[in-house]
């Protein structure tokens, strides 16, 4: 291998590295879905974020509720957190009770979850207000550590850790869904709130800790701390 070659791989290899690890900077939308094993009506939502899950415009995240697991199925994947804030985000919606299969859309808008031309709307919706939204950075600094960073922008957020399976499968032995075998993409095992954002460019850095036996990633949420609206976000894998 000639000097100059060498030379021009290095380049080369450090850009690409440099596209892998701020892959979250263009503004994607993002798409929750709160669903659970316990019900019927989700399997057809699922298979939707499923296919949202493959697109590089959108952070699609799979949030199991609880509540419905005294029907006779407790969810395996069913997280309080996930739960609470599916509650969270129905003052600020307009909703007076919760639902499911649910999708929140950017924090903006919510969709029965299975009706996949009006998300297709709402996605659409939100990406017409992407010229507002911060460009979020996100790198892995090392095994484990997370950095990110926000510019500088109008508003005040919550600054949410999302870590997420990208693919798992479930036979279901009892309740609305008993003798299925289903899959589910992106979900969620945790959110946690890790800073504040004041509307002033910020770094900073947090540890995560992955499962060693499942394939999966992370996103990063700035929410408006007052109506919930996404105002920033991005993912990677790991």
């Amino acid at each position: 291998m000639t000097a100059a070659l060498a030379r021009a791989l290095l380049v080369a290899a450090g850009v690409l590295a440099a596209a892998v690890a701020w892959a979250g900077a263009s503004k994607p939308v993002v798409v929750e879905l709160f669903t659970s094993q316990g019900c019927s009506s989700c399997p057809p939502a699922d298979r939707i974020l499923g296919h949202l899950a493959d697109r590089d415009d959108v952070i699609a995240l799979g949030f199991h509720v609880n509540y419905w697991d005294r029907l006779g199925w407790p969810d395996p994947f069913a997280t309080q957190a996930g739960t609470d804030r599916q509650y969270a985000y129905s003052p600020v919606l307009g909703r007076r009770n919760v639902y499911t299969p649910q999708m929140v859309i950017d924090g903006r808008y919510d969709v029965v979850g299975f009706h996949a031309e009006r998300i297709k709307v709402a996605i659409a919706q939100a990406e017409a207000t992407s010229a507002s939204r911060l460009a979020v950075g996100l790198e892995w600094r090392k095994p484990g550590l997370l950095g990110y960073s926000l510019p500088a922008g109008q508003g005040e957020g919550r600054v949410h850790l999302v870590r997420f399976a990208r693919k798992l499968d479930q036979d279901i032995e009892r309740g609305e869904n008993a003798g299925r075998h289903l899959s589910y993409s992106n979900v969620v095992r945790e959110i946690v709130e890790i800073a504040r954002w004041q509307g002033a460019a910020m770094n900073g850095e947090h540890e995560v800790e992955a499962a060693q036996d499942e394939a999966g990633g992370v996103a990063l949420l700035v929410q408006d701390r007052f109506n919930m609206r996404i105002l920033g976000a991005a993912k990677l894998a790991f």
